[in-house]
């Protein structure tokens, strides 16, 4: 399926119950830009999008993103080095500074500045990407392919956000609260876990929609062969990748790990599921 024969006229009338937008994000951002939300594109502005495919990063937290999104930039692909462009303080600040009046002329900005061999992406939460498609920007693309960065240890992520949650401590570059002032909480955990099954479904739920291509990308092998990792990547999305300059030593954001994310993990492990 091409991303221009998607019918978002259809989409723009379904309910989130039926199509699981962020509803409170949707509104804000069309708060934010009022009744200039969205033009009409030019002859000019649909043929370049035409040429480009758009690559959506779909991750949950924890999930290892920061990761591959810096990689894939120091790759030499179209993406951002880090963040999440699209969050709402991202959305503002940019526009005010470069004088952007619609959220339409703010995503063709995204789109020109990171496009790189005809290639551009982003991270983006599954629920303002199934907003995004509602805007029907995204069927001026020559095609759409998702990248879904994952981790096979489902319980180890959700107690790795708890732990960042609770500590403040996000990332390596950050100082919080040491790991040893976090309680261990089952019912925390479990609410980690859950939002990560949602994510997960809603995420398939889109591929089946709409028939896209994607990719799952999983932490634990990414950290293990970064460069193999890539090299797929740039093949999905049919562009070059330089791999020369991937370390992840040097990256911003790397692994994180402690003896207390391995401790409540086996506490939960043990008193939830029966295992010493």
């Amino acid at each position: 399926m091409m991303a221009n024969d998607m019918d978002t006229d259809f989409l723009q009338n379904l309910s989130v119950d039926q199509y699981p937008f962020d509803p409170h994000y949707a509104q804000n951002l069309r708060d934010l830009f009022g009744e200039r939300f969205l033009r009409e594109l030019t002859q000019e502005e649909q043929a370049d999008l035409n040429a480009v495919t758009f690559c959506p990063i779909l991750f949950g937290n924890r999930s290892g993103s920061n990761l591959l999104t810096n990689s894939l930039y120091r790759a030499g692909l179209g993406f951002p080095e880090h963040g999440e462009p699209l969050n709402l303080p991202s959305i503002e600040r940019i526009s005010e500074i470069h004088q952007l009046e619609t959220f339409t002329d703010y995503f063709l900005f995204l789109s020109r500045r990171w496009r790189q061999h005809n290639v551009v992406g982003f991270k983006i939460s599954i629920g303002q990407l199934f907003d995004l498609t509602r805007t029907g920007l995204l069927k001026h693309f020559k095609s759409i392919k998702l990248l879904h960065s994952v981790r096979r240890d489902k319980l180890a992520q959700a107690v790795s956000h708890y732990i960042a949650k609770a500590s403040g401590q996000w990332s390596t570059t950050e100082a919080g609260t040491p790991d040893q002032a976090v309680p261990y909480s089952a019912e925390d955990i479990l609410r980690f876990l859950r939002r990560g099954a949602r994510l997960q479904a809603d995420y398939q739920l889109y591929l089946t929609i709409h028939g896209f291509s994607g990719m799952e990308i999983c932490f634990e092998d990414f950290v293990s062969s970064p460069e193999s990792h890539v090299e797929d990547i740039a093949t999905f999305l049919n562009c070059p990748a330089d791999l020369s300059g991937l370390d992840l030593e040097s990256a911003p954001t790397r692994p994180q790990a402690s003896d207390l994310n391995q401790q409540f993990a086996h506490r939960f492990r043990s008193e939830l599921k029966g295992q010493s």
